[in-house]
């Protein structure tokens, strides 16, 4: 069952994965969300990935759904960088997920970057 607080996004690609990820990029500079976030992905990444190695910045382009746990993962993020003088990017959030972020106030607590643009 999902948590109370989700978003569905339509504007992702219908190929994304139907169960979510967090993984930390294989240069440790970006966590890459995908698919459904919700409180077991969430879970899984926490015993997988310490709290140290937490990078700025996240990708969520490939993100079809999110609960109040995967919101949670991302205030705990950016307090992590607070804390350190810096900011969490989030890059590119889908359209629903973004109204989601605006409705419950999280636009204030990190900053929507664009894709970094890759050479033709």
């Amino acid at each position: 069952m999902r948590d109370t607080l989700a978003c569905m996004t339509t504007d992702v690609d219908a190929t994304a994965p139907d169960h979510g990820s967090v993984e930390l990029s294989a240069d440790g500079t970006q966590l890459v969300f995908s698919g459904e976030i919700d409180k077991d992905v969430v879970r899984q990444f926490r015993v997988t990935v310490r709290p140290a190695d937490w990078p700025a910045r996240v990708d969520v382009r490939e993100v079809t759904f999110m609960s109040s746990a995967g919101l949670e993962l991302l205030v705990h993020l950016a307090r992590k960088q607070k804390r350190s003088g810096g900011e969490l990017e989030v890059v590119e959030p889908p359209t629903s997920l973004r109204l989601l972020l605006n409705q419950t106030g999280l636009t204030r607590v990190f900053r929507s970057v664009p894709a970094p643009v890759t050479p033709a």
